[in-house]
């Protein structure tokens, strides 16, 4: 993990209500007119985003573990390693992700979800 950057409070509080099985708290974090991206999957608004969250984190009891963090373009890039009850067919493992978050006025404004590809 890059140590010389620091998560802002609103992305850790992301990984800590997926981890913690948090709904109410994770859509707290999102701004209104919010976007997720999730592997060419968009939603859009806070009501799109938490029942996006329901099926891809929640009902899947997702977890993540945070592997590397860069700032990227004014963006906050986070590598992490997810594990839960999933199709792991469908990932090959480990499950590595890259969520770029874009955080304004205390609240995400948008993350972009992508499978990280081997280097």
């Amino acid at each position: 993990m890059n140590q010389h950057v620091t998560l802002p409070i609103e992305v850790q509080d992301f990984y800590n209500a997926v981890n913690q099985y948090q709904p109410d708290a994770l859509i707290e974090l999102f701004a209104p007119g919010a976007t997720v991206k999730d592997n060419g999957k968009s939603a859009e608004g806070t009501e799109a985003i938490a029942a996006w969250g329901e099926s891809e984190l929640f009902s899947a009891k997702v977890r993540f573990t945070i592997m590397e963090i860069e700032e990227a373009g004014g963006r906050i890039a986070v590598t992490a390693e997810m594990e839960g009850e999933f199709n792991k067919n469908r990932v090959p493992a480990p499950q590595l992700f890259r969520h770029e978050f874009k955080v304004q006025g205390g609240k995400i404004s948008s993350l972009n979800i992508t499978l990280q590809q081997d280097k």
